[in-house]
């Protein structure tokens, strides 16, 4: 029986696709950059439109929490923003600026927010 098992997880093993390459960037694997998130935000499917408009959240509620522990800097961002606006300001960001384009997306949602709301010096 053992040996039947060894012989199904070897078999199984075989057809498991290996792990995706890391990116050019670097060397770090990203899920999204800002070339993989703008294809789905140009997309007119809804499923894309949505997986755009989340990543783009989740990403934005990711830095929030990064500043609420004080491991980031604080932002001058408006304490409420729509997710719309927010994937509109990203998706803007990404078409004014293509050279960024293969850095992570996490990130380019950050600079880009940055960029539309600079902190008052």
């Amino acid at each position: 029986m053992f040996a039947l098992l060894l012989a199904i997880a070897a078999a199984s093993s075989s057809k498991v696709p290996p792990p995706p390459p890391a990116s050019d960037e670097g060397g770090i694997y990203m899920f999204e950059t800002g070339t993989s998130l703008l294809a789905k935000c140009r997309n007119k499917a809804p499923e894309y439109k949505l997986a755009c408009t989340a990543y783009i959240a989740g990403a934005t509620d990711g830095i929030r929490k990064e500043m609420f522990l004080g491991r980031a800097r604080t932002v001058c961002w408006p304490k409420r923003m729509a997710a719309e606006d927010v994937k509109n300001t990203v998706v803007a960001y990404l078409e004014r600026y293509p050279d960024q384009r293969g850095a992570a997306a996490s990130a380019l949602v950050s600079i880009a927010l940055n960029d539309r709301y600079p902190c008052q010096k």
